[in-house]
């Protein structure tokens, strides 16, 4: 069994960053504009997490989150009702295309991680990059399937982090499945 407390306090960027992500993705559910600035300051923390455990592209992938989270917050931002976005929805062929694309950035970065010795879990690490960066860009716009994406991706982060012993992402990407299912069903209201 671990010792919480040193787990802890060897982790604090890790939790840090957990909470914060946590109440990013309880405000975008409620379609609340702090969730940008909760999603910035997580993805601060995260980055500083991913770095001490050596995940690149995890680490990388926090900018995009925080340019995500400055875009978010001014596309959400937007001055009275009329003007306010809309929760909508993309067609089956772009989900073809996005996953195709995401597939194949999937392998690409595989083949680069490994050729150059960049992470211990090269396929892993490209494909939660990829797989959290596309459903990322579509909350951005307010695309309701953007939950589907993430549901699917959460289940494979929670199992790698996981058996990687990195317990705080563990329980948020697992803790993330049930937030992904109520968004969905909470976004999916707002069409009707």
């Amino acid at each position: 069994m671990i010792d919480l407390y040193s787990y802890f306090s060897e982790n604090l960027f890790q939790f840090f960053g957990v909470l914060f992500s946590i109440i990013y993705v309880v405000f975008s559910i409620k379609q609340n504009i702090l969730c940008w600035p909760a999603l910035i300051f997580g993805s601060i923390f995260n980055m500083l997490a991913y770095y001490q455990i050596n995940l690149n592209l995890q680490l990388i992938m926090q900018f995009f989150f925080i340019g995500t989270g400055v875009i978010g917050w001014l596309n959400w931002n937007k001055i009275g009702k009329e003007n306010m976005l809309k929760v909508n929805r993309i067609a089956l062929n772009n989900h073809i295309l996005w996953i195709f694309l995401g597939l194949l950035t999937t392998v690409v970065l595989t083949v680069a991680l490994k050729n150059y010795n960049l992470s211990e879990f090269p396929f892993l690490d490209s494909l939660m990059f990829c797989f959290n960066i596309i459903p990322m860009y579509m909350i951005g716009k307010k695309i309701l399937e953007s939950w589907i994406y993430f549901i699917v991706i959460d289940i494979i982060s929670g199992a790698f982090y996981l058996q990687t012993g990195e317990y705080f992402f563990c329980l948020l990407f697992f803790c993330y499945i049930g937030f992904a299912f109520k968004g969905y069903l909470s976004w999916k209201q707002e069409l009707k």
